[in-house]
């Protein structure tokens, strides 16, 4: 029987925020406490996901919203959770965007939020994060900036 799709009750928006480095792209990453992914939040009523995703991305790393360049959409994650209270199950979509960061820029964090962000390289965000559906949207992350060089620069590699 066709799975039908899945119809979100809650939406989140995000990215893969990036800056240049010495070595190519370094990858953004935060921790809750618990589990290591990408700066997201959920998009308020009259907010697009690209505003969202831009305003999250600032509220939880400390990079001002201003700074940040928004660069092309990746596919969104669409996944089934219950919170842990054991309430209902949550069916939760999640808009992903690559996001440029300025080159040297510091992380400071939402303390009320995260516990820890750090500045990693491709490789090493592959190996931190926790769910498999973020390892998805680094590839794709990394397939798109392996073909479209930062701006400002001639370089490629992620």
């Amino acid at each position: 029987m066709p799975r039908r799709p899945m119809r979100p009750n809650e939406i989140s928006s995000g990215g893969v925020v990036v800056r240049r480095s010495p070595d190519g792209y370094e990858v953004c990453l935060v921790c809750d406490g618990r589990y290591w992914g990408f700066p997201k939040g959920h998009v308020e009523a009259g907010e697009t996901p690209e505003s969202a995703a831009l305003r999250e991305i600032s509220e939880e790393t400390g990079i001002p919203v201003e700074s940040l360049v928004l660069r092309v959409p990746l596919p969104p994650s669409d996944y089934v959770f219950r919170r842990p209270n054991h309430g209902p199950l949550v069916f939760k979509r999640v808009y992903h965007f690559i996001v440029e960061a300025p080159e040297g820029v510091a992380l400071h964090p939402d303390a009320a939020e995260i516990a820890e962000a750090a500045w990693v390289s491709f490789d090493d965000a592959s190996t931190k994060l926790s769910f498999k559906d973020s390892i998805a949207v680094l590839q794709a992350a990394g397939d798109v900036l392996a073909h479209e060089p930062p701006r400002g620069t001639s370089s490629s590699a992620p």
